[in-house]
């Protein structure tokens, strides 16, 4: 007799899960109930029902499935399909999402397939390239709305429908939608092998990723972004792996790895004479800064924002300067030199404000905060932080609004603003639930001071 868990392991086991299920009393048996719905399908109705099989999951948006039929060529009537397959109960429909159960998308791999297994073949490597092209060029559309300095070499869009989110939040939404599905693809083009979605798929959904947290899948897919890129990028695409990577392990402490990627990046960076390359190695030198900063190496981190300060300043990038000056601000603080870090982030700040850079705008807020309390200048670090805060959530950057708002509860606790200071850290705990709930309890126990 079959135990519980001796049954699950089969069920994972996608040939498996239908010899299981498999009773051989006629109308009990799934088989035979699969093999009389998709027997009476249409030719168009049965193919979509095979790629969606192939499409990794677990659910697709209308647009996506409709550029599926765009791979078995012009003139499918996808939207007829599709109706079809929710009509004979083949497809699930959740919201505005489709997919297919586990035990459907077993049985139509395996006895829906489209033609003799060359004909297959081909159509099967039509309909990945057009499920991860679509899922590249519409995570890249938002990943522009959320970062719009950052350039990834994607291309045009070849054959499918691009969103167009209107606002941070609209790209926001969207990716918190599509990111298990799009997660699927990721695992689909390494395990293919194709090397164009296993580099810039991880690449494209990298400060989402930061943003919402998931660091642990960011790492992943970027590991696995740099062992493409060292094979088949330039030297500038490359830093750039690196640098994501580094700043994925930055966020999760771990600054002796993240230095080791930095430092590639530079090197690589120096290959490129162009000014793109002379714009990657300052990019490189600012985070290798930063690391060394959280590393406490002050003589290092100095002399390497030093450098990337005059190459954003040759390369006339405004962004990178403010965030660069910043940094200085933010080292000097460190040292106790108020003066000069407050001289620096007013620096950050002027540049700053000559772009449109929201996040860079907050990052600068934040620091000259902290440095106006270090002056006793409490009023105006309040003051700075309340807008640090208000930018930080309006960007939907978690991790940086969780700190600032901590920060900022101290500040008001010392000024005996309690009932404000309550109120953010009752934010804080939103904050930490959303990110998996990691240091809830000690938000709560200073909650439990206060009130």
């Amino acid at each position: 007799m079959r135990t519980i868990p001796a049954l699950v392991r089969e069920m994972e086991q996608e040939r498996a899960k239908l010899d299981v299920l498999d009773l051989p009393q006629g109308e009990r048996s799934v088989r035979a109930a699969l093999n009389c719905s998709v027997r009476v399908l249409g030719d168009e109705a049965r193919l979509l029902l095979w790629q969606l099989a192939v499409h990794p999951g677990p659910t697709a948006s209308w647009e996506a499935v409709m550029d599926l039929g765009r791979a078995a060529g012009e003139g499918a009537r996808t939207d007829l399909a599709l109706m079809e397959l929710l009509e004979a109960n083949l497809v699930e429909r959740h919201g505005e999402r489709y997919g297919l159960h586990d035990l459907v998308r077993a049985f139509a791999r395996q006895h829906a397939r489209p033609g003799p297994d060359g004909e297959t073949a081909d159509i099967e490597r039509a309909t990945v390239r057009q499920v991860l092209e679509h899922q590249l060029h519409n995570v890249r559309a938002c990943d522009r709305v959320i970062d719009h300095e950052r350039t990834l070499p994607v291309g045009e869009p070849d054959g499918v429908t691009v969103a167009d989110p209107a606002g941070l939040g609209k790209a926001m939404a969207y990716l918190d939608e599509e990111y298990a599905t799009v997660q699927q693809g990721i695992r689909l083009a390494v395990g293919q092998g194709i090397q164009r979605y296993a580099l810039l798929l991880p690449m494209a959904l990298v400060t989402y990723q930061w943003r919402r947290h998931l660091l642990g899948d960011a790492l992943k897919n970027l590991q696995y972004a740099v062992d493409t890129a060292e094979s088949v990028a330039s030297p500038v695409d490359c830093a750039m792996v690196h640098r994501m990577l580094a700043g994925t392990k930055w966020r999760l402490g771990t600054y002796d790895a993240a230095v080791g990627h930095l430092r590639r990046a530079v090197r690589l960076s120096a290959e490129d004479r162009s000014e793109e390359g002379r714009l990657s190695l300052a990019r490189s030198r600012h985070r290798l800064g930063l690391t060394l900063r959280k590393q406490e190496d002050w003589a290092g981190a100095e002399e390497e924002l030093c450098r990337a300060l005059e190459l954003f300043r040759e390369v006339a990038d405004p962004v990178g300067e403010a965030a660069t000056l910043n940094a200085l601000g933010a080292l000097h603080h460190d040292r106790g030199d108020h003066e000069q870090a407050l001289r620096r982030c007013a620096d950050a700040l002027e540049a700053v404000e000559r772009t449109a850079e929201r996040s860079g705008l907050a990052d600068v807020l934040f620091t000259l905060a902290k440095v106006h309390l270090s002056r006793s200048e409490r009023d105006e670090g309040i003051r700075l932080y309340r807008q640090a805060c208000a930018i930080y959530r309006e960007q939907e950057n978690r991790p940086s609004e969780d700190k600032a708002r901590l920060l900022f509860s101290e500040a008001l606790v010392s000024a005996g603003e309690t009932g404000e200071a309550v109120q953010e850290l009752e934010r804080v705990i939103v904050l930490r639930e959303l990110m998996g709930g990691a240091g809830v309890r000690e938000i709560r126990e200073r909650l439990e001071g206060l009130r």
